[in-house]
């Protein structure tokens, strides 16, 4: 029993993978489970974060963007609309981070939401994301 739960709490938290093409390749990201993006950071936002989860830490604040670290992204994603995945280039959570906020079509962006900037990136559409600044 106690082997089951311990296994599924591994499971639980194992990253989504998610794939989008250009028209040259297939690229592989791997969602966080544990980190969400909030675009436009607001008082109230935080608010709303912190009332689903109380152990809620902000990792990053920049004016345009919150990253914050919570038990469960998925579900706080699910309660809160606005809220965006975050993706590492690498299954065990290093390498670069990147929320997607829209798309590029024919060189304008378009905003859209992250599952659907995901399902329209192609040869005519790219993938807008917004990158964690690399601090040194």
């Amino acid at each position: 029993m106690l082997q089951t739960l311990l296994l599924l709490a591994v499971v639980a938290q194992s990253p989504a993978v998610h794939t989008f093409r250009d028209a040259r390749r297939s690229y592989t990201f791997y969602e966080s489970p544990t980190l969400v993006a909030e675009p436009r950071p607001s008082d109230a936002t935080r608010a709303a974060v912190l009332a689903l989860d109380p152990l809620a830490t902000v990792t990053l604040e920049r004016p345009t963007m919150r990253l914050w670290k919570v038990r469960d992204a998925a579900a706080v994603r699910a309660k809160l609309g606005a809220l965006r995945p975050v993706f590492h280039d690498v299954a065990s959570g290093a390498g670069r981070l990147r929320v997607p906020l829209g798309l590029v079509c024919g060189g304008q962006r378009v905003e859209a939401a992250w599952d659907e900037v995901l399902a329209r990136s192609g040869a005519e559409c790219l993938p807008d994301f917004w990158y964690v600044p690399v601090l040194r």
